[in-house]
């Protein structure tokens, strides 16, 4: 029997709209109906989750920040959290990154991006949704990496946005070349990823699941990237939807429809009929 539904958000539960579908609410309606735990598990801060998803009726916790924190929604406080070693940051500042390349900090739930990528996010690769998200969401600092030092053991976690696909790539080598205490990921093309070695949505998601007393048996996990595979490898049902990364696909037990064509509730309604 199914006891939790996990689900990225941007790609997977979500439409390219940023929003649920109807079809997504009225089957998230009939899992909380009977008793099944609902997780948000995103790349986003705890902030920059859509109203429309935390003030969901009957959803209790988000994972944010690939696995930085959990929030209880219900006491609208954090509950966990594995931040960044303050070396580490420190040592990803120091690397040359490529040119157009900005960089954003999670602190305490809060997303805080480079000036000159929320005034201008197309330039960094960003979607017209996704600029539009970056622009009502992100808070402009103008010396990133001073903010950076002086909140170094307080970062959620931190990303290296990168308008050049080719550089992105060069980055991320380097990254993991010289980082040794550190998760890398990437939730959308443009964007290289970092967190705690312990973090990523796997790790937290499976720390939730002993709270609440549940097994990896009794759970079923949604995403489309890379920064997905780990939790949908942490559960015995892990689902990609149709639009997902090959890597993520490859992480999966499963593939389902892609966002756009209700991917998530073609799949746990075919879950929920079985159980």
């Amino acid at each position: 029997m199914i006891k939790l539904i996990a689900s990225d958000l941007d790609g997977t539960l979500l439409t390219d709209s940023k929003e649920l579908s109807q079809t997504t609410v009225q089957i998230l309606d009939m899992a909380v109906k009977k008793g099944i735990y609902v997780i948000p598990a995103t790349g986003r801060s705890f902030r920059a989750i859509p109203e429309q998803i935390r003030n969901y009726p009957g959803i209790r916790y988000v994972i944010t920040s690939n696995g930085g924190a959990i929030y209880s929604v219900l006491k609208n406080k954090r509950i966990y959290q594995c931040l960044l070693n303050g070396q580490t940051v420190e040592e990803a500042l120091d690397i040359q990154v490529p040119e157009n390349t900005a960089i954003e900090l999670f602190v305490d739930g809060i997303p805080y991006s480079e000036e000159s990528y929320v005034r201008f996010p197309e330039k960094y690769g960003a979607t017209e949704y996704g600029a539009k998200y970056v622009r009502e969401t992100r808070i402009p600092v103008k010396d990133i990496k001073a903010f950076a030092m002086e909140h170094r053991t307080e970062l959620d976690s931190m990303a290296f946005i990168c308008g050049d696909r080719a550089g992105k790539c060069t980055l991320e080598k380097q990254l993991r070349d010289s980082l040794s205490d550190a998760y890398i990921t990437s939730s959308v093309p443009h964007m290289v990823e970092i967190g705690h070695k312990n973090a990523g949505k796997g790790n937290t998601l499976l720390y939730l699941m002993r709270l609440l007393g549940i097994s990896p048996d009794e759970a079923i996990a949604f995403g489309d990237a890379d920064n997905d595979c780990s939790m949908l490898e942490a559960v015995k049902y892990g689902v990609a939807v149709g639009n997902a990364t090959e890597a993520c696909k490859k992480a999966a037990a499963f593939v389902t429809a892609s966002n756009e064509e209700d991917g998530v509730a073609k799949a746990v309604r075919q879950f929920l009929q079985k159980a």
